[in-house]
């Protein structure tokens, strides 16, 4: 049985008794009664403290297979948290202090003497408490020097040392067949069409079936980012099925929104899809849709959507995993693949990936094979204990790994238990702060999806309230990132959104149920909960009887679900009877619409992570603006028309989760100066809306989108919003909302605003949208200044005629130029007059430029530089149809992808560009006028050649075509398919795929 396992933490306990001791001896020295009776103890806890932490770290890790020391350890997490609690509200009351002394009619003179006077104002009754807590710790301490303590002293010399672990990729193994098999079923050889899309409308599905922990989401991903794949069909989509759906309308809306997140272009205006927008997004396309982790509400379900699902194309595919045969029945699957648990062979190969690396194994390769053999051919925890080991190359240390106790819980094959031994292991051999943040992650449902930097600032909300800041920004990353390599959490197709596999997450709940608890349908929900710390609702229905006493430890409450509840305010209010320490309440993916938030929200001061969104709210009380403490308050999806005017005195708010609408009610955000996170702001010109707002904000970090810029009147911009001083920022836009036709003196004041916000110099993205100049200022191509800005993005800058000599910035990769309308021509301006030109390019993108002319090659210009564009991999031209010439100096040998359509002039004037390409990999034309002439020896390197609606005549020996893997058509006749396919038959042979 695994024991209490989450602690307090050593570090944790450490910070809050060292700033209580701090704060204590600074009220001490203003209250001198209370000093000479509370003196001895403060000194007595300050000496104890780092045999405290020592104590503290060892029973915890002890405490996982140890019920030893469960009592010192709840008597000591309680004192603790005690102490936070006072510290919490201590800090409050200065706040509130300050701002009542800011609003008040006293002088200035004595507003100053009065703020360096003293810093707090205490009660007898808050002096009493500080004394409280003071006598509780020193009772701990002096219960420390029990022979028990010395005991555990001892176990801390058993602690070995780990090393950081550096990142590794992925290795999957023993999966070759089954990727192919499925390679083969989605994007099968099929006949040549000569109408396009079939007229019966068809999907096929297919099922990928294994036990939990086989790699079944790992093989989907590997199909689902297959190039092959990507170019097959037009909407891409995955779900992830493990989330509880209730109906039709949400299964189609998660379908929708995952389609949408490939294709915004086609889906963005979609606001609230459901059924029939699904229907219209898919009709006559063909779409490639995962469910992953299917599990019985989308069983039930399946029938009706199924009816949605066949108004797309001819040759859509839905991929299925799951862990039931029985599914292959249920869903009609057309074919399955069944992934079994990996020969011991296999487990070896990615056991030894993840534990040596490219270090010799030496003796340590005999007893990593041991190791394995307790692993059920789970590649999963393969990867698990290999990180764990790799730690710590030592052959004592691996002995004493392969001889725990938890592996005679190996010896049980049920699927429930088979990733206790190996998941505990690691846990015990974690750094406190590690498992602790690992724990909590317990109470997350099963298919939970979560970014990055959200389960930090909920880390932090809870964990790290005595430090603020950037710095602490990055350790928390730090450990993410560790957690991350220790493959506790497992990536997605999407970037930075991660979930914990049910694998990993149900041992991880047991060592953690001391402290977090997840009260589900399925799970008990009438035990007593008030004396866990982190508490998930996953209910249906928030009236269910679950016993909430008034004394209660909450710290951490998230609603899910409860799309049953009746009388939702009342439900909370019952739920949120009694102020607690709360620090997390988060509704943002509870499905029972709020409409309003909650009265009562000020009975949690202590709040630092507020999380509203997409909960209906319309209304924000004035009390939210009292929880001076917050630091994260999420407002996304919320429709509201006005908010507090007090706003500005959360002066505490780190992060702002809120559309632009929301942001532009806010009064004087400029005061908010400890923001470091919001996403837009939205200039206006009324006073406490300006653009002066952001002057102050300078620790904002990651991205901002400043939009509205029209809205600008001042002519010093620079001073008013000091872009340069903000050097935490990685992504910048900058959006005007300016009409098409906009007049000259607009382009004037546009030039004059753009020409004061030149960015600082840690910039790596910049976007500029709707700029109605016809010239960019000169920062715009400053190389001195941009030395580390890697991607820019111009759009719909409908007034420009030349473009700045983005040629010469050192470190630009991607380059975005779109619907730049009246641009003709480009030339020497764009590259400059460096003798390098574009040394870092990548990926160059020209869409929607519809009177474009001319593109100059450099070599017309200057014949003396160095090769332009030497790393250049992929160009893309949609839409510039008008554009006669592509410039040799794009077309190199290290070109490895060109995508083309919807440009009628090129192959008209140029029907045999394309020769000289020696290392594309991938071609595509759509919707192109004139002649288009494929030199054969450009096959040589071809893996996919997609063509639609374009006339293609191949020149030279068609033998070439043999290293062709895959021809993607539509509507094409030129191409004699049925005599490429009896090109050296016996040999490899391209599939043809039509649309």
């Amino acid at each position: 049985m695994v024991g209490p396992g989450l602690t307090v933490g050593a570090s944790f306990a450490g910070a809050v008794i060292s700033n209580f001791v701090k704060k204590a001896r600074s009220i001490l020295q203003d209250n001198h009664a209370l000093q000479a009776e509370a003196g001895d103890m403060l000194y007595s806890v300050q000496a104890a403290l780092p045999r405290i932490k020592i104590l503290v770290e060892v029973s915890e890790r002890k405490a996982i297979s140890n019920c030893t020391y469960e009592e010192w350890l709840q008597q000591f997490k309680d004192i603790v948290y005690e102490a936070e609690d006072l510290l919490d509200d201590f800090e409050t009351k200065r706040i509130r202090d300050e701002l009542h002394r800011k609003s008040s009619m006293v002088g200035s003179a004595a507003s100053f003497a009065l703020r360096y006077m003293r810093n707090l104002l205490l009660s007898d009754a808050d002096l009493g408490r500080l004394k409280d807590v003071l006598k509780k710790l020193n009772k701990i301490v002096n219960d420390v020097g029990g022979t028990s303590s010395y005991g555990m002293l001892e176990l801390a010399d058993e602690q070995e040392e780990v090393r950081p672990l550096p990142p590794t990729r992925p290795l999957i193994v023993g999966r070759d067949k089954e990727k192919q098999d499925l390679l083969s079923l989605v994007c099968p050889a099929a006949p040549v069409s000569q109408h396009g899309a079939e007229s019966s409308k068809q999907f096929s599905v297919i099922a990928v079936v294994g036990a939990a922990g086989v790699g079944k989401t790992t093989l989907a991903q590997v199909i689902y980012n297959n190039q092959n794949v990507k170019e097959a069909f037009a909407l891409r989509g995955w779900v992830l099925a493990s989330h509880r759906s209730r109906d039709k309308q949400d299964i189609a809306k998660d379908i929708a929104d995952s389609f949408g997140m490939e294709q915004l272009d086609k889906l963005q205006k979609m606001q609230s899809p459901s059924a029939s927008t699904l229907f219209s997004a898919l009709e006559n396309k063909r779409f490639f849709l995962v469910l992953d982790d299917v599990q019985d509400d989308l069983r039930r379900l399946w029938g009706s959507l199924r009816s949605i699902l066949a108004g797309a194309a001819n040759g859509s595919v839905v991929l299925l995993t799951t862990r039931s045969e029985e599914d292959a029945y249920t869903f009609g699957t057309t074919a399955h693949v069944s992934l079994d648990r990996l020969p011991l062979e296999s487990m070896c190969r990615v056991f030894e990936h993840h534990a040596f690396g490219k270090q010799e194994k030496g003796s340590l390769e005999s007893i990593g094979k041991k190791i394995v053999q307790n692993l059920h051919g789970i590649s999963l925890l393969a990867e698990a204990i290999g990180r764990l080991l790799r730690q710590n190359l030592d052959e004592e240390h691996w002995r004493k790994i392969s001889r725990s106790h938890w592996w005679l819980y190996s010896e049980d094959d049920d699927s429930q238990n088979v990733a206790l031994p190996s998941v505990t292991i690691v846990c015990e051999h974690l750094s406190d702060h590690l498992r602790k943040r690992l724990c909590y992650c317990s109470i997350f449902p099963s298919g939970y999806l979560f970014e990055k930097k959200m389960l930090i600032q909920m880390w932090k909300a809870n964990f790290m309230q005595q430090y603020d800041g950037i710095e602490m920004e990055k350790k928390e990353k730090k450990w993410f990132d560790e957690l991350f390599n220790q493959s506790f959490f497992q990536p997605t197709i999407w970037d930075n959104k991660y979930i914990i596999p049910d694998m990993i997450k149900e041992p991880i709940y047991r060592i953690a149920e001391k402290e977090c608890h997840a009260a589900t349908d399925s799970r008990e929900l009438k035990r007593s909960l008030q004396l866990y710390r982190h508490l998930a609702i996953d209910s249906s229905d928030f009236n269910v009887h679950l016993d909430f006493r008034k004394a209660n430890k909450w710290r951490t409450i998230l609603f899910f679900d409860g799309h049953r509840t009746n009388k939702l305010h009342e439900a909370l209010a019952n739920i949120l009877c009694d102020p607690s320490a709360l620090r997390l309440l988060d509704f943002s993916y509870s499905k029972a619409k709020l409409g309003k938030a909650p009265d009562f929200i000020n009975k949690f001061p202590h709040l630092r992570f507020l999380d509203l969104s997409f909960t209906d709210i319309t209304v924000i009380p004035d009390s939210l603006c009292k929880l001076h403490l917050l630091q994260v308050l999420g407002l996304r999806g919320c429709q509201l028309t006005e908010l507090p005017r007090a706003m500005n005195e959360l002066v505490n708010l780190r992060f702002l989760y809120a559309e632009a609408p929301t942001v532009a009610l806010i009064y004087k955000i400029g005061q908010l100066t400890n923001l470091l996170g919001l996403e837009e702001f939205p200039v206006g010109r009324i006073e406490g809306h300006k653009i002066t707002e952001l002057k102050d904000l300078n620790d904002l970090c990651g991205q901002l989108c400043i939009s509205n810029l029209e809205e600008v009147t001042g002519a010093d911009i620079e001073a008013d919003a000091q872009l340069s001083k903000k050097r935490h920022l990685k992504k910048l836009a900058l959006k005007w909302g300016l009409e098409v036709g906009a007049s000259t003196t607009k382009s004037d004041v546009c030039m004059r605003t753009l020409a004061g916000l030149k960015p600082n110099s840690n910039l790596k993205e910049l976007k500029i949208q709707c700029y109605m100049g016809v010239e960019f200022p000169a920062w715009m191509a400053d190389e001195q200044h941009f030395t580390k800005l890697r991607h820019v993005h111009l759009i719909k800058c409908k007034q420009l005629k030349t473009l700045p000599p983005l040629g010469q910035i050192p470190s630009l990769m991607i380059l975005v130029l779109e619907g730049l309308s009246v641009l003709e021509q480009i030339g020497g301006e764009f590259y400059g007059t460096g003798y390098r030109v574009f040394p870092s390019l990548e990926e160059l993108k020209f869409l929607d430029m519809p009177n474009w002319r001319k593109w100059s090659d450099i070599e017309e210009l200057q014949g003396s530089r160095a090769h332009p564009f030497p790393h250049l991999k992929k160009v893309q031209l949609k839409n510039c149809k008008v554009l006669s010439h592509l410039p040799l100096c794009c077309l190199q040998a290290s070109l490895e992808e060109l995508n083309l359509s919807e440009c009628n002039e090129i192959f008209k004037c140029s029907p045999s560009c394309l020769g000289g390409l020696k290392s594309l990999l991938r071609l595509r034309i759509h919707h192109c006028l004139g002649r288009i002439h494929l030199p054969c020896d450009l096959l040589a390197s071809l893996e996919v050649l997609n063509l639609q609606k374009c006339e293609v005549y191949f020149q030279g020996g068609t033998e070439q075509i043999i290293k062709l893997k895959r021809i993607l058509t539509s509507d094409f006749h030129e191409l004699n398919l049925d005599e490429l396919k009896e090109v050296r038959k016996g040999q490899l042979v391209p599939e043809v795929f039509t649309f």
